[in-house]
C-alpha cells in the first residue's frame, strides 16, 4: 500500500544516531500490539479488582461540584493510579539476594537467557550479595504478560503494566517514552477532551511539567504510542521550547527524518481504520497539535521532586536536589524580634509557604524544607483528586522524621512563654510523636496525641534553644506511609497546621 511506503528519508545517508532513533520507533510501535492483545487483557482483567475500583469511581464522581469537569473514566483512573502504585506494582532499586533475602550491590549487566529473551529482557542487570557471597539477576523484563506476574520493577516496568491495565479496561491510553530515560502513561479524557499525563510511579494525574521542572530532567524527545498512533507530545511536558530544540541538535537527527517516521508509525496503525475513524482521529489529532502552539506554565504542583526510588538512586540521576535530603536550618532571632522579646512562626502546606510574622518585614518563604534542621525519609504529597496537601513518610520507610531547631543564645534573652500549634494526623495504626526540648534549660516533653495545641510556661534555668522533633511510623499494610500525616489540609485552607510563637525575658 502507498500509505505504507518506507520513508524517502531512509534512502538518504543516516547517521548512527538516526538508525537508532528508527529501531527504537519500531520496536515500541511492535511493544504496542502486546499491549493490545485480547488475551493478555483477559488474564489482565483477573488480576484487577474491577468491582472495588468502579464503587470508589463512582463515589469520587458524586462528591464532585457541578463545575469540576470530571467524568467516570477520569475519577476510574485516578482510583487505578492509587491501587496500582499501593496495592499491585512494586519499585525496586536493587534486589533482594534471591538466597539470603539481603541486600545487594550491583555488579553490572550480563547476557539474558533464551527464557528470559522470550519474555523481552534486553537487559538483565546482575546483584552481588555479600553475606552468602552470591549473585542475583534481575532481568528487565518489557513484555506486558510477564510484568501481571513479576509485579515488579523500575518506570518502565511500571508505565508498560499499567498502560496494559488501562487498555484491558477499555480506557483510551497510550505509552509514553522519555528519551531521557523515562516512561509514563496518558489516558484521553473524554469530558475535557484531550491527553491526561499519569504517572503510576509518582501516583500523580495531569502534572506534566513534573519532569522538567521538579525532577530537573532536560528534556529532548517524549514520543506517544498507541494502537492509532505514534505522536510528538514533547511539547505538552516542556516550557522551554528553545532549550528543546537545541538540544534535540546534540542527537544528530534531523527534524524531517524523525517526523517521517513517525508518520510511518502511525500510517501503519491506522492502515485497516474505516474512514470514519480517520476522520476522528485526524480531528483529534489537530486538537492535539493546537495545543502545544504556546509553551505551557507551571503549577506548584510540578515543582516537587521525584517520589519513586531512594533518595540515592534519584541524587544519582539528578532528579532531585542534595537539599533536598538535608538542609540544616536554625532559626535565630532578628533585631527587631529581640527588640520585640517575641517570635512568630508559621507554615501552610496548601500554600507550601512559611511566614515569620514577628519579622519586620513579614518574611515569607516558599517549600516545606527551607526552615527544617534534619530530615529524614519525608515528603510532601498533593493529592490532586482529593484537593489535599500534607506531608508523610516515603514509601517503604519504617520511620519519618522532622525537626525544626531554634538557637537564642546570642540574642540574650530566654524563653519565658511557648505556644504551639502542631497538627498531625493518623490512620489506621499510624502514629504521630512529637518532642519538644530545650538542652540548655532541662526541658522536654513528649507526646504521643498527634495533634498538639499547647502552652508551656515552665521552662527551668536558662532556656536559650528549642529543638521541635516530629516522627512518623507504624501503619498498617502498604499504605502504612499515609496513615501518619503531617500539617494534612484542604489546598484551599487559610490554616497554619504548623504554628510556634514565643516571648522572651532577659537572661
Amino acid at each position: 500500500m502507498a500509505s505504507l511506503d518506507v520513508p524517502l528519508a531512509v534512502i538518504e545517508p543516516v547517521t548512527k544516531n538516526e538508525e537508532k532513533f528508527r529501531r527504537k520507533l519500531l520496536w515500541l510501535s511492535q511493544l504496542i500490539k502486546l499491549i493490545e492483545d485480547d488475551s493478555i487483557h483477559q488474564y489482565a482483567l483477573q488480576c484487577i479488582p474491577i468491582d472495588d475500583l468502579t464503587i470508589k469511581a463512582s463515589q469520587t464522581l458524586s462528591t464532585l461540584k457541578d463545575d469540576v469537569c470530571y467524568c467516570f473514566e477520569d475519577c476510574l483512573v485516578l482510583e487505578l493510579l492509587q491501587w496500582f502504585k499501593y496495592s499491585f506494582f512494586s519499585w525496586v532499586d536493587a534486589p533482594e539476594c534471591h538466597r539470603c533475602g539481603q541486600p545487594t550491590e550491583s555488579r553490572g549487566s550480563i547476557e539474558p537467557t533464551q527464557e528470559e529473551s522470550v519474555w523481552f529482557a534486553k537487559t538483565v542487570e546482575n546483584y552481588y550479595c555479600s553475606v552468602c557471597k552470591t549473585y542475583t539477576r534481575f532481568p528487565r523484563y518489557n513484555h506486558p504478560r510477564k510484568l501481571l506476574d513479576t509485579k515488579k520493577g523500575r518506570c518502565g516496568e511500571w508505565a508498560i503494566c499499567f498502560t496494559l491495565i488501562c487498555r484491558a479496561l477499555d480506557l483510551d491510553a497510550r505509552l509514553i517514552v522519555d528519551w531521557t530515560d523515562h516512561l509514563w502513561t496518558e489516558t484521553f479524557s473524554p469530558s475535557r477532551q484531550k491527553w491526561i499525563h499519569c504517572d503510576p510511579c509518582e501516583n500523580v494525574c495531569d502534572q506534566p511539567l513534573l519532569y522538567e521542572v521538579g525532577w530537573k530532567k532536560k528534556l529532548s524527545y517524549v514520543i506517544a504510542f498507541s494502537k492509532d498512533e505514534a505522536q510528538d507530545v514533547t511539547w505538552r511536558y516542556s516550557c522551554e521550547f528553545a532549550e528543546v530544540l537545541r538540544r534535540r541538535l546534540m542527537y544528530q537527527c534531523r527534524e524531517s527524518f524523525v517526523l517521517s517516521w513517525i508518520n510511518y508509525c502511525t500510517k501503519r496503525c491506522r492502515s485497516n481504520a474505516t474512514a470514519e475513524k480517520l476522520d476522528f482521529l485526524l480531528k483529534r489529532q489537530v486538537s492535539e497539535l493546537s495545543e502545544f502552539l504556546t509553551p505551557p506554565k507551571p503549577n506548584k504542583e510540578e515543582l516537587g521532586g521525584r517520589t519513586s526510588g531512594s533518595v540515592a538512586w534519584r541524587l544519582a540521576r539528578r532528579e532531585i536536589d542534595a537539599e533536598d535530603v538535608s538542609v540544616s536550618y536554625t532559626f535565630n532571632l532578628g533585631d527587631f524580634e529581640v527588640q520585640r522579646r517575641y517570635f512568630h512562626i508559621q507554615y501552610s502546606c496548601a500554600l507550601d509557604e512559611y511566614i515569620r510574622i514577628s519579622a519586620a518585614d513579614r518574611c515569607r518563604c516558599k517549600n516545606w524544607n527551607t526552615y527544617v534542621f534534619d530530615i529524614k525519609n519525608i515528603f510532601r504529597k498533593v493529592e490532586t483528586d482529593w484537593k489535599t496537601a500534607y506531608l508523610a513518610r516515603t514509601e517503604g520507610s519504617p520511620k519519618g522524621m522532622m525537626v525544626w531547631k531554634f538557637d537564642f543564645e546570642n540574642s540574650g534573652l530566654a524563653i519565658q512563654k511557648l505556644r504551639l500549634n502542631l497538627l498531625g494526623t493518623t490512620f489506621q495504626d499510624g502514629k504521630v510523636k512529637w518532642t519538644i526540648k530545650s538542652s540548655r534549660g532541662c526541658f522536654e516533653k513528649v507526646f504521643l496525641n498527634s495533634v498538639l495545641r499547647q502552652t508551656f510556661s515552665d521552662f527551668e534555668g536558662a532556656a536559650t534553644d528549642l529543638i521541635i522533633t516530629a516522627e512518623l511510623c507504624e501503619g498498617i499494610g502498604p499504605q502504612a506511609w499515609q496513615h501518619a500525616q503531617l500539617f494534612r489540609q484542604p489546598l484551599d485552607s487559610k490554616e497554619f497546621p504548623f504554628e510556634v510563637e514565643i516571648y522572651f525575658g532577659k537572661l
